[in-house]
């Protein structure tokens, strides 16, 4: 018996929930619903497997997985959904106001579009002091989350240009996190792509669109951010940092207090 969603969710909510129950390939298929959603979810089964590198057996795997009984029965699930439109505010001060309130429901979509196994898993790669994490991408959130990681846990690095003298001692046991957003870049899909066949952990942040770097991701962030407007994938970037916190536990928060007295200190030094 098919498993329809409440009245009070949809399809991509059950998708997101049930993203740690799916093999790795089926992800790949999950994550192109949710990028494109709900237009994705009624291509053909040849179609939506080609955009998402897989085989039409695991769409229709996919399918079953969430209580369906193949694919059309899938689509007939979708289309039974009620459309919801972002109602706008009656009253608009300023222009100022209208970004703010832009920004804030950018947060919010961002936060609610996120499946909690990427988020966990997320947590999970960059608190594990195991490994090394490696971060890489052309935009200023690639430094940020630098900054973050590395005031809480050691062997965090920020790749720099060119990328093959820190990435030389990558291992299958490491981590990469790339950011790649709208125009995506070829160099950042390519590092990624070099890093799966190592074995090791990519984490991607990107556009809701997804990069083609997601390909080659073990986790896939998207954000309501584009270059000229970032507060989302910053908002994103500060909560994952905090939960590395958390996961940490006390020897994170030392190190945090011992890198805030130092840089004190030096600040004192140079008055």
């Amino acid at each position: 018996m098919t498993e329809q969603p409440t009245t009070e969710e949809t399809l991509a909510d059950v998708i997101r929930q049930r993203l740690g129950e799916c093999s790795p390939a089926e992800r790949k298929v999950a994550r192109v619903l949710l990028a494109d959603y709900p237009s994705a979810g009624f291509e053909t089964v040849a179609r939506l497997a080609t955009r998402a590198g897989v085989s039409g057996p695991t769409v229709v795997r996919f399918a079953t997985r969430l209580g369906f009984q193949g694919f059309p029965d899938f689509q007939r699930g979708l289309r039974t959904e009620t459309s919801v439109v972002d109602r706008v505010p009656a009253n608009r001060q300023t222009p100022l106001l209208d970004a703010v309130n832009a920004a804030a429901k950018a947060m919010v979509r961002t936060v609610v579009g996120l499946p909690p196994y990427d988020v966990a898993e997320a947590v999970e790669l960059l608190a594990d002091r195991r490994r090394h994490v490696y971060v890489v991408g052309g935009s200023l959130l690639a430094g940020y989350l630098h900054q973050l990681l590395a005031t809480v846990r050691a062997g965090v690095h920020l790749v720099g240009t060119p990328p093959v003298t820190t990435l030389a001692d990558l291992t299958g046991r490491d981590v990469l996190v790339v950011f790649d957003l709208p125009p995506y870049e070829p160099a950042v899909t390519a590092l990624a792509r070099y890093a799966a066949r190592l074995h090791a952990k990519v984490v991607l942040f990107t556009a809701a669109g997804l990069s083609p770097a997601a390909a080659h991701a073990e986790v896939v962030l998207p954000s309501d951010a584009s270059p000229r407007a970032l507060t989302p994938a910053v908002a994103l970037l500060e909560a994952i940092a905090g939960g590395v916190l958390d996961r940490i536990g006390p020897e994170g928060a030392h190190r945090m207090e011992q890198t805030e007295a130092l840089a004190a200190d030096l600040d004192g030094g140079q008055a």
